[in-house]
């Protein structure tokens, strides 16, 4: 894999995002909370079963993989169930029990519409007449509101009817009422991947730059997607790049997260049709198109591709007596400004149009339309109908298509596309003759412009030709909700009552004050420490007792670095790393001290810390050395420039193969990850034993950007079924246990504190 395509690697952005979960049985589950407490245990169990991207990336992969080998058949030996959570605004406020969740509420922000909700933005939206929102089937009832739509993704019929069942019942464990459930499913046989009308669907979902490779003959694209435009992270998961833009009003916890919109979109299959063959009718009389002419070749043009998925652009009329023609995306409407080929009114061109768009006479850049993309994550639900083929169920069963859609900003992605683009009878603007809503999704049909389109045509002489063709709707929308879909960590915080930033519910210490670089214990002083801090070293005391482990700062000032002639040439200590079998030895105890020299490269020293007063720190051997002497640590992909922090694994100091195990902490370009690495006591020969993950796999990091540094509990080692541990970051400290056992489960004790002193 590319070195390049980061997001493949995350553990934070929730994977049916960028990845798309892409399977055949979906549950969607609306949920409503009563009790906080055991909706926060709910979420507290839940987040572990969630899936990640690089989850879901690595399977669909091995999945496609799989697939190319058995020349198209899907293999029946890959499965995986997924599960994604998303929460509207109510359901934040519920979580953290705060009415204000954000700092303020712009007018016309992405903000705003969360807060609002879909119901309150319907009118905008089009959601009018048989889609007004007091018919729908969730998402308006107030009595009904819901907190959380929690989405189930299964393989096989039978695992979604197990998964459902089990986080039903945790539901109700929770206390939780099930407000709605929706249901998609893949429809059958030669109607797979296609929605109800009978179109392939989910052709033009766009590429996400780090997550898919580009095309090095054709820059921008997706390689082996011809026509798929490579688009910014950002516009898909709020602050993907890391480099802290966010639409306005939206606060840093939302960060690795992203907006979701659902929406029940009911199909009048039999009604669509037929309306399909009555303007077919208006268009031979008016000798627009001749008496051969086919419904299926009218509603290609409302659509924009044919069935099959080939687009009516580079395939207007399909080829008598041969195969389907194959899915395509490499489209281009700059040689049909007007709409000849591809009407202007078709749902391809409405919802996307790409490099044909004219405004003032202008050919507008297409880098304004990757502003607007959306990723699609919709499936089908109920019934097919095909009256031709006497399949499925009757006329009046429900089906249609869950529509869902993942994006940083409502307004200008989702909101956008729906209001100036679909819904605008003017759009594209500044046209003889206007060109009318989208009379396949649109809502609008009958208030604006009377459904009224233009179809522009040549007549046998060439002439250029209009027919008006008037649409009724025959998609309504039946229910929807605005939320949205946290990462991992902003979960993890939820589960605790907190938001990482912009809407915390409990005090947290000043992100100002000095932060513990390191902690080395004092010998022979049980609860007594000697704290790094910037280039002072200071005395740190502990106070443990029953289900509470405090510290605090002795003399805040301490002593400079240089106070111990062994460290004067050393500005602050980065790290301290105990040495296994030198700890209370003769009254002193062995540690690595990992500092940052001159050159902006770090070293290590081995020095001796005893329990006088004041404390003596002296080097033993030599004066500094560089950390490739260290084999673990030259790893690959990301060799170890910067140690942070070390944590002990606690049931393994040392294991069974008679090694020390470490958690260590360290710095790279892509932020702080961490390794496990094992030392052989004696020789201290270092041993790699995992490769680099990142911080946000911790439940107990949760809202931790940076661990400074770790030190055991006393009392609370070793061998306990919990161990505990101090983790110091921002200038305070937390307390976090860990499990014996392969697992090594973590939770926090105590949240953050700052440190008193």
């Amino acid at each position: 894999m590319p070195a390049q395509l980061t997001l493949r690697d995350s553990t934070e952005i929730q994977g049916d995002i960028l990845a798309g979960f892409k399977k055949d049985n979906v549950s969607l589950l609306l949920l409503q909370f009563g009790d906080v407490t055991a909706a926060r245990s709910w979420l507290e169990a839940l987040v572990p079963q969630i899936a990640t991207t690089r989850q879901v990336a690595e399977f669909n992969a091995r999945f496609s993989e799989a697939r190319r080998n058995s020349m198209g058949d899907d293999p029946q030996h890959l499965k995986a169930t997924w599960l994604g959570l998303a929460l509207t605004h109510p359901g934040l406020q519920f979580f953290t029990n705060k009415e204000k969740i954000f700092d303020s509420v712009p007018g016309g922000s992405t903000v705003e519409a969360f807060v609002q909700g879909a119901s309150d933005r319907a009118l905008a939206l089009g959601d009018t007449d048989d889609s007004d929102p007091k018919g729908w089937l969730f998402g308006y009832d107030h009595s009904r509101v819901v907190h959380a739509v929690l989405t189930i993704a299964c393989d096989t019929e039978d695992d979604l009817r197990n998964e459902l069942a089990r986080q039903r019942e945790a539901a109700s464990r929770a206390g939780a009422v099930v407000v709605f459930q929706q249901d998609g499913t893949t429809l059958p046989g030669d109607s797979a991947g296609k929605e109800h009308f009978g179109f392939k669907d989910g052709v033009s979902e766009p590429g996400v730059r780090g997550f898919e490779e580009e095309d090095p003959a054709r820059p921008g694209y997706v390689l082996g997607h011809p026509g798929t435009r490579l688009i910014s992270a950002d516009k898909f998961v709020v602050d993907a790049t890391g480099d802290g833009k966010r639409p306005t009003g939206v606060p840093p916890w939302m960060r690795n997260g992203s907006f979701q919109v659902l929406r029940r979109l009911h199909q009048d299959v039999p009604g669509w049709w037929a309306q399909v063959g009555v303007e077919l009718k208006r268009l031979k009389a008016a000798k627009a198109v001749d008496d051969r002419t086919t419904q299926e070749w009218l509603a290609a043009r409302l659509v924009g591709r044919w069935p099959s998925g080939a687009s009516v652009a580079n395939c207007p009329m399909k080829p008598a007596g041969k195969p389907e023609p194959e899915p395509d995306n490499d489209i281009t409407f700059k040689d049909d400004p007007d709409g000849l080929v591809t009407p202007l009114f078709s749902h391809l061109r409405k919802t996307n149009p790409r490099d044909g768009l004219v405004d003032e006479g202008e050919l507008v850049d297409e880098r304004f339309m990757d502003e607007r993309r959306i990723i699609r994550r919709g499936i089908p639900y109920g019934r097919p109908f095909n009256p031709t083929q006497g399949e499925g169920a009757g006329a009046d069963d429900p089906r249609g298509l869950v529509f869902v859609c993942y994006q940083a900003d409502l307004v200008r992605q989702f909101e956008f596309i729906q209001a100036d683009w679909v819904n605008d009878p003017d759009f594209p603007h500044d046209r003889p003759h206007r060109p009318g809503p989208d009379p396949m999704v649109s809502g609008q049909l009958t208030d604006v412009n009377d459904g009224q389109v233009s179809f522009e045509s040549r007549n046998a002489a060439g002439e250029r030709q209009t027919t008006t063709l008037g649409f009724r709707p025959f998609v309504r929308t039946e229910g929807a909700v605005y939320a949205f879909s946290p990462s991992l960590s902003t979960l993890r915080g939820l589960a605790q009552g907190r938001l990482e930033s912009g809407g915390s519910v409990t005090p947290v210490p000043d992100p100002q004050a000095r932060p513990v670089d390191a902690v080395v214990p004092r010998p022979g002083h049980p609860g007594c420490y000697l704290a790094f801090q910037g280039g002072r070293a200071v005395p740190l005391s502990s106070s443990v007792g029953g289900g509470d482990a405090t510290l605090a700062l002795e003399d805040p000032d301490g002593r400079p670095l240089s106070f111990w002639d062994d460290l004067h040439d050393i500005e602050r200590v980065d790290a301290a790393w105990p040495v296994p079998g030198r700890q209370e030895v003769g009254g002193e105890s062995g540690h690595w001290l990992f500092f940052t020299g001159d050159d902006g490269r770090q070293r290590y020293r081995y020095v001796l810390v005893d329990g006088q007063e004041p404390v003596r720190v002296r080097v033993d051997g030599n004066r500094a050395r560089p950390l490739s002497q260290w084999t673990s640590f030259d790893a690959a992909p990301d060799p170890v420039t910067h140690v942070d922090a070390v944590l002990p694994i606690p049931d393994k100091q040392p294991g069974g193969d008679g090694r020390y195990h470490y958690w260590m902490f360290h710095t790279t370009p892509a932020g702080q990850r961490y390794r496990i690495i094992s030392l052989q006591a004696g020789g201290y020969r270092d041993r790699r034993e995992s490769g680099d993950n990142e911080i946000s796999l911790w439940s107990s990091l949760a809202g931790v950007e940076h661990v400074d540094a770790v030190q055991p509990v006393p009392g609370r080692q070793p061998g306990n079924a919990q161990n505990w541990y101090w983790v110091f970051h921002k200038g305070g400290y937390r307390v976090t246990s860990v499990a014996d056992g392969s697992a090594h489960t973590d939770a926090v004790v105590q949240r953050d504190r700052p440190l008193p002193g």
